[in-house]
């Protein structure tokens, strides 16, 4: 069984995301030829992701020379697929995370029934 960083892993293998909510990614339909296969990984990989197939996302200069896909609106490329998909696991790590990024509202609700024993408090 495939190891899912952050997450359980599932009976066939397959990863789900924390925080899945936010993250979003938008293939063009045009430029599938090239980014195809990182569509089909992802989606086997990761069959709870929000991923759309658009007819067209107006980056005709982009689309006709690499793979690419838009990552919460946010243009990503490679210069080839294999390249397109590691930029994207790498960008999706920290969805993966299992313990809280310090300073945020979840991590100060997690460490507020702890006590620090370097305080002197008991």
């Amino acid at each position: 069984m495939r190891e899912c960083p952050g997450e359980l892993p599932r009976e066939k293998g397959e990863c789900a995301l924390s925080g899945m909510s936010s993250l979003s990614l938008k293939f063009c339909k045009k430029n599938l030829e090239k980014s195809g296969d990182v569509l089909r990984a992802l989606q086997e990989k990761y069959p709870d992701l929000k991923i759309e197939v658009s007819d067209c996302l107006d980056v005709c200069g982009l689309c006709t020379d690499v793979p690419f896909v838009l990552r919460n609106n946010a243009i990503v490329h490679g210069r080839n697929a294999r390249d397109l998909y590691l930029k994207l696991e790498r960008g999706m790590q920290p969805f993966f995370r299992r313990e809280p990024i310090p300073g945020t509202a979840a991590a100060m609700a997690l460490n507020s029934g702890t006590t620090d024993p370097s305080s002197g408090e008991s």
